[in-house]
């Protein structure tokens, strides 16, 4: 960005012999004076008995009380908050914020709402002169009153040659001063903008870019100041509410339009003088048109004699410049009381910017952390290990569980052999878990995160691991009651589908995903216990109620002659067979829904392992210096954008 002037008084002849200050002190020239009149005006000089009363009342009242009330002033009303957080904006993300555009919206947040004054720039392209000085006469006619002769203000605009820089103060009250200026002020009376507050600046820029750098160079334009005694020219930003950009023939309307697509037409606004073809023909262009000379005639005709003021209506409106004082005119009529929309427009295009080169910056310094530590190709390389690894997990799990549920060690656990394996639940279901439940897939994940540590896409994964939450934690559905059927599940057998999330920390940290580990663990700690406990039930419940059915029967026996024998082996081979029918039912169903369970849980362990190694070739979870600083600014724009909401 060029460098800024000092905030000191626009045309002191000293200013050429002073040196640049530093960054955070520089301020558009043009803003300086108005703030010096605008201080002086809020605060004027005590006489000798009011300063003595102050001071007396200073020391009097108390200090905090003060600086309450002071705090309560400064955030109730909205555009004091508004300009206290951008004055934050400033100290916080001065290497991201445009100096000179926020020190141009502080300035109009100083003044009285609804009398703002609206800078506009009237830009003529760089083409040897011929755009800047069509800009001068277009800014003549839009200024102009043509019912009072030729002023010497329109003598001075149409006759410099030297081609700097002039301010023309629509409606202000003050001295033309011309020479010894950096910027040469002229105040002028106009009956259609009198009252709107404007300052006109007229200029020559060369836009130059992308669309962004051409708005930056539109609503920054750039002056050249010549210094005392080198010869050189120091550039001097000089913010603007609003900008139109002049161009002259068919070379400037294709300059234009190579820059013009996309950009704000409320702020920024493009013209180009043709002279060619009808109005209506001019009218199909994609670009504005204007005929800055015929408007000259219209004007020069009509102050030659009233006589010609159908003449003059009809060249004027013929010339394309009425559209542009509208233009000018829209949004910069006083309001009562609310803020004008160009200010508004200004503090929110600033934070937008502002937001915009805090994203760049931060995926600048992303882009070269992961251009040092790590290759395109060898990240490609990677996801592909990874997505085969998650292929062959899947596959391991289903067949290897297949293998174990359908092997001579599971089937030791059918119903009716409970009655002398139910201690040998646990050790079985156990086995299972140790030797079939992913284990060569675990054994692939830590040499596949060896390989990822090696590249540095992540320094410590270990680290990395509690931050990221690599620990698993299950989360098992809770819909057992519809898998096991009609039927409620037992009180143990709940215990099977509830999650357990102490479980993680049981399994102390290492540098690669633990979703494997954990959900074995979770899985051997949790519902094989659970498992071993319902056989052990099933097999007492059905050990009793076999007992109670034959003690019925033989008690029916003994005490009724009337009973005979193979009625009551009738009631005991009843109750035998319901007891058993009842265990085979529960225990079945108990023994489906765990493989389902570890099935599922090792899906989700494989997947769990996918998404949390596809992030970090993803996202690359480096540590960038100076994040802090980053986060800082994105809190004062964040901070900023909240306070201007406040103040619409």
């Amino acid at each position: 960005m060029p460098p800024r002037i000092p905030r000191l008084v626009v045309g002191r002849s000293s200013i050429f012999g002073l040196p640049i200050p530093a960054q955070s002190q520089r301020i558009c020239p043009i803003c300086s004076l108005s703030r010096v009149s605008l201080r002086a005006s809020k605060h004027p000089t005590p006489r000798p008995g009011q300063l003595r009363i102050q001071r007396r009342n200073q020391s009097t009242a108390p200090s905090t009380s003060t600086a309450d009330i002071l705090s309560t002033r400064t955030f109730a009303d909205p555009r004091n908050a508004l300009r206290s957080a951008l004055a934050n904006l400033q100290q916080d993300a001065a290497s991201f914020v445009n100096i000179s555009r926020l020190q141009l919206a502080i300035r109009g947040l100083e003044q009285e709402a609804g009398q703002e004054t609206i800078r506009i720039g009237i830009l003529g392209l760089a083409d040897g002169g011929n755009s800047l000085e069509k800009a001068k006469e277009l800014l003549r006619l839009l200024v102009v009153d043509p019912l009072n002769p030729e002023e010497e203000w329109e003598r001075i605009l149409v006759d410099d040659q030297q081609g700097k820089p002039i301010l023309i103060k629509v409606g202000h009250n003050g001295k033309d001063e011309i020479g010894g200026r950096l910027v040469q002020e002229l105040h002028v009376s106009s009956p259609l903008l009198n009252g709107h507050k404007l300052e006109l600046l007229v200029l020559e820029m060369d836009p130059a870019g992308d669309v962004e750098r051409f708005t930056d160079a539109v609503l920054v334009p750039t002056m050249e100041i010549p210094t005392s005694s080198t010869g050189r020219y120091t550039p001097v930003t000089t913010p603007v509410h609003k900008s139109l950009v002049v161009a002259d023939g068919l070379l400037g309307a294709a300059t234009l339009l190579s820059y013009s697509p996309d950009i704000d037409r409320e702020s920024i606004n493009t013209a180009v003088n043709l002279q060619i073809g009808t109005p209506e023909e001019r009218a199909t262009l994609p670009v504005r048109t204007l005929n800055v000379k015929l408007g000259a005639e219209a004007l020069d005709g009509f102050r030659q004699s009233v006589d010609n003021a159908l003449d003059y209506e009809k060249k004027w409106f013929a010339s394309g410049i009425p559209e542009i004082q509208e233009w000018i005119k829209s949004g910069t009529a006083p309001t009562d009381g609310t803020t004008k929309p160009p200010v508004l427009s200004l503090v929110q295009s600033l934070l937008r910017s502002t937001s915009q080169a805090v994203d760049a910056e931060q995926s600048r310094r992303l882009s070269a952390a992961l251009a040092a530590k790590v290759s395109s190709s060898d990240l490609q390389d990677l996801r592909q290990e990874m997505s085969e690894w998650a292929e062959r997990a899947h596959t391991e799990l289903r067949d290897q569980l297949d293998i174990a549920f359908g092997g001579q060690r599971w089937s030791k656990l059918g119903w009716w052999k409970l009655f002398w394996r139910v201690d040998d639940v646990s050790m079985i279901s156990n086995d299972i878990l140790q030797q079939r439940f992913l284990t060569e897939a675990e054994k692939e994940i830590v040499f596949l995160s060896g390989r990822i540590a090696e590249t540095g896409i992540a320094d410590e994964l270990s680290s990395q691991a509690t931050s990221k939450n690599w620990a698993y934690k299950p989360v098992v559905e809770k819909d057992a009651e519809a898998t096991l059927g009609s039927e409620p599940p037992p009180p143990v057998l709940k215990d099977l589908v509830e999650p357990r999330d102490h479980l993680p920390g049981r399994i102390k940290a290492r540098p690669w995903p633990l979703h494997i580990p954990a959900t074995r663990d979770y899985l051997a700690q949790e519902t094989v216990p659970a498992l071993q406990a319902l056989a052990q039930k099933l097999v007492l419940q059905t050990l009793s109620t076999s007992s109670l059915a034959s003690v019925f029967a033989g008690l029916m026996y003994v005490s009724s002659v009337s009973t005979g024998l193979y009625e009551c082996g009738a009631v005991a081979a009843l109750g035998i067979v319901w007891s058993l029918r009842r265990m085979q039912g529960k225990w079945e169903t108990a023994r489906k829904f765990w493989e389902g369970e570890v099935r599922e849980e090792g899906r989700k362990a494989v997947r769990g392992v996918e998404g949390v190694i596809g992030d970090a070739l993803v996202s690359s979870p480096l540590q960038l210096q100076g994040d802090a600083e980053l986060q800082k600014a994105r809190k004062a724009v964040e901070h900023a954008e909240a306070a201007l909401a406040a103040s619409k």
